[in-house]
């Protein structure tokens, strides 16, 4: 709107311009024929220098013909310089708000250039938070699939531990009813031999290595 605004005021201007010039080629115009007039004016003076008693009507009515054109022509200068001034006014006044309306446009560029920029960092902010949503997102994929995973290993413990109890049972279970038959047999032998206490020691070792196992686990 502002730029079409100068367009106008620039045409409005120019017409002014060529208003002024046809004024002043009609001023020049005017000039020439008063110049003319003043010619024709002294060749008839010197025509009829010897003849001035008998064209003395004719010399007057010339002369009140040059006072005449003379008016008329300060007429038309007053005129023509009047409309001038007025011209150069409006003129100054258009130029004055053409360069109102170029500052604003210049303002309003400054603006739209901030707001582009501030635009463009929003912009370049924004795609930064969707990468790291989507990271948080894969992130949390991550974590829930290792949950499963850990849940699952969990199940998998769980049952090698059930396994490991029962195996642990049956082995206490074993273990005891052969010590029970081994003290039995020593009660009836006097005290039993060298061989069967070392194996009984070796048995309650492996047991006791296998608990501690069993709570590390």
């Amino acid at each position: 709107k502002h730029e079409a605004k100068i367009k106008s005021l620039t045409d409005y201007m120019q017409n002014m311009e060529q208003k002024r010039r046809q004024l002043e080629e009609s001023q020049d115009s005017l000039n020439e024929e008063l110049a003319k007039l003043r010619a024709q004016e002294k060749m008839h003076e010197v025509s009829f220098k010897d003849k001035e008693k008998e064209h003395l009507t004719r010399l007057q009515d010339a002369e009140e013909m040059k006072k005449a054109l003379e008016q008329q022509m300060e007429s038309h200068r007053e005129a023509h310089q009047k409309q001038l001034s007025r011209l150069r006014d409006e003129i100054e006044e258009k130029q004055k708000i053409i360069d109102e309306i170029r500052d604003m446009n210049q303002k309003l560029q400054l603006e739209q250039e901030k707001l582009s920029a501030d635009y463009d960092k929003l912009k370049t902010e924004d795609q930064e938070r969707e990468m790291k949503l989507e990271k948080l997102i894969l992130l949390n994929d991550k974590r829930e699939q290792a949950r499963e995973d850990l849940k699952g290993l969990e199940e998998t413990v769980a049952r090698e531990l059930q396994t490991l109890h029962n195996l642990r049972k049956l082995f206490v279970q074993d273990l005891t009813t052969r010590v029970k038959k081994s003290v039995e047999l020593d009660s009836d032998d006097g005290g039993g031999s060298a061989a069967q206490k070392q194996k009984i020691s070796f048995l309650e070792n492996n047991l006791e290595q296998l608990t501690k196992v069993h709570k590390q686990v």
